[in-house]
């Protein structure tokens, strides 16, 4: 940091490199809280230490959710520091155009590792096969659980309904999800979703992990679904559900296009983080300006 000499430096995480941004103790700092698992710390004692010091020195925060800006300041961070905001996405590369659609065609876009339960997916689509046959499902992403996910596809006979697509870029998911009806996430706890809003702006059907970060964005029953616990039979259910009701999706697409617009849109949003941004690097600034004008009077 001394050798680059920067205008701001931010944190991405809190106890990681939040800790390491408070060490340097380079102002103006910003934290990024991104996930709800490092910002939540309590089973380790020296992660709770490198919280709090990260807090204790930070400038600003970037909080992705109301459930972790609750938790910082349960942290000691100071609410006027805080600038709730996600993201967001592109909303000119995910833009509904919307043709007529395969009802039964359920995608998930979370990463094949196994703390992301697309098992549960994978199982759920299973039990939906064995009572309506039209069902396919689109996994895309890669990670250490791909093979055994292949492989759990084949075991339940859906091999040939289930379309492993690997990782893909922006310039194809877009249309993947254009292709699908209904996203499905099992995925404990989140931060905010990236995955979740995109499929959301595309106008798929979201039915996902019932947690304070998907209730920001879901109202069960209203523009999307939320499942308890990751139980594949009440995925199974809520799939079925959504592939019944074609008024329920159309709603929900028309409502989760227009929250994510207000919300989550990354231009807009990208656009408030700059802005405090430089109204820290200008504060830094002035105080630096007014520190040398005070040595000069002193002298």
């Amino acid at each position: 940091v001394s050798a680059i000499s920067p205008d701001i430096v931010v944190g991405y995480r809190v106890a990681s490199y939040g800790f390491l941004g408070a060490v340097t103790g380079f102002h103006p700092l910003v934290v990024a809280a991104q996930g709800q698992n490092i910002v939540f710390p309590r089973r380790s004692l020296p992660k709770m230490i490198f919280a709090r010091t990260a807090i204790r020195s930070a400038d600003l925060f970037n909080s992705w959710a109301p459930h972790m800006t609750r938790r910082l300041t349960e942290l000691g961070a100071d609410p006027d520091k805080i600038l709730t905001l996600p993201r967001g996405v592109d909303l000119d590369l995910f833009r509904v155009q919307r043709e007529p659609i395969d009802c039964c065609r359920v995608i998930s876009t979370r990463t094949l590792h196994r703390m992301y339960h697309v098992d549960v997916i994978v199982r759920a689509l299973g039990l939906v096969k064995s009572e309506i046959a039209e069902v396919s499902g689109t996994i895309v992403g890669d990670g250490n659980a791909a093979t055994e996910l292949e492989e759990m596809a084949r075991d339940l006979g859906m091999r040939d309904s289930i379309a492993f697509e690997g990782r893909v870029g922006y310039e194809r998911l877009p249309e993947l999800l254009r292709a699908s009806a209904i996203y499905a996430s099992a995925v404990p706890t989140d931060g905010v979703s990236a995955s979740l809003l995109e499929a959301m702006a595309m106008g798929c059907f979201p039915i996902v992990r019932d947690n304070e970060a998907n209730r920001h964005w879901v109202e069960d029953g209203r523009n999307g679904f939320l499942v308890r616990d990751s139980d594949p039979r009440g995925y199974a259910d809520a799939i079925t559900r959504a592939m019944a009701d074609a008024e329920l999706r159309s709603r929900a697409a028309a409502e989760n296009r227009r929250i994510v617009e207000e919300r989550g849109d990354l231009a807009k949003n990208m656009k408030a983080f700059e802005t405090a941004y430089l109204e820290l690097v200008e504060r830094a600034a002035v105080g630096r300006q007014g520190g040398r004008a005070s040595a000069a009077e002193g002298l």
